[in-house]
């Protein structure tokens, strides 16, 4: 049974329920573990900063605890891959905040080999902006995604506009150039950041624009960015197939997955060099 680490102390999991359900405000942040290492986590307070900004809520917790407190609950769990969560809620004017390892799905070799079905979904979050809990969009998404034993869904507005997955960003290619829709129309995952870095790098052109719906067939290949996928290959937007070994795509996650080993050996050295 895990343990959960909060500002009301030590428990587990028997004994603690999902703050965030009851609370009138409530943020939260996702961060993938591995070798026991919390990956990007300077990103990840920075984004929590943000979303808290964006609600009218005043972190009070600072960095160096969040990481203390990270690398507690890993050492107190005895384990060195997984996904944290962290939830900072108000109820009535009192703070609470915990940290928890959450079920994860990580693709399987087979998906980054052979990508994955994902299909559209029409709806759009309230504030995409800032990592708030929606229920009612997650709860479509995952009756889709069972459904139609689906990866992802992919969110389209009501401009007929593909903006994100519903836990993921969303990048099209055509011709080595990589299309992804803007800033203020998403919640930007740290992944992606990530992948702008890298694609940077390898000296390919980034276009902020939102692919319509009705132009997916104009594109070569498509993949999804996030905590759990990384860098993932689609394989079908419903019944339109696409290059999942697209050559860019390819030396893209080569070059993310680079950047992972680099930040980790840093982070196991001690080194910020």
């Amino acid at each position: 049974m895990n343990l959960i680490l909060s500002n009301e102390g030590l428990m587990d999991e028997s004994s603690y329920s999902d703050i965030s359900l009851y609370s009138d405000q409530s943020v939260y942040e996702v961060i993938r573990i591995i070798d026991g290492v919390a990956l990007f986590l300077e990103d990840h307070f920075l984004r929590l900063e943000i979303s808290m900004q964006i609600q009218g809520l005043l972190i009070q917790i600072s960095y160096s605890d969040f990481k203390q407190n990270i690398a507690e609950l890993v050492r107190l769990n005895h384990k060195k891959e997984g996904n944290v969560k962290f939830v900072y809620s108000v109820t009535k004017g009192k703070v609470h905040w915990a940290f928890s390892f959450i079920p994860h799905n990580y693709p399987i070799p087979e998906n980054y080999q052979f990508g994955v079905t994902t299909d559209f979904l029409f709806a759009e979050r309230q504030n995409p902006n800032a990592k708030v809990i929606q229920v009612g969009i997650r709860d479509l998404a995952n009756q889709m995604i069972t459904d139609q034993k689906l990866y992802e869904v992919l969110l389209v507005d009501r401009d007929g506009m593909v903006t994100e997955g519903s836990r993921s960003n969303v990048f099209f290619v055509k011709s080595d150039v990589f299309y992804t829709a803007p800033d203020n129309m998403i919640l930007v995952g740290i992944t992606r950041i990530k992948v702008f870095d890298c694609l940077k790098e390898l000296g390919y052109t980034i276009v902020e624009e939102a692919v319509s719906a009705n132009e997916i067939d104009d594109f070569d290949a498509v993949f999804l960015t996030g905590t759990s996928p990384k860098i993932l290959p689609i394989r079908s937007i419903g019944k339109r197939l696409f290059d999942v070994q697209n050559r860019a795509v390819i030396k893209l996650m080569d070059s993310y997955n680079q950047m992972i080993r680099e930040y980790i050996g840093k982070e196991l050295t001690g080194s910020k060099s």
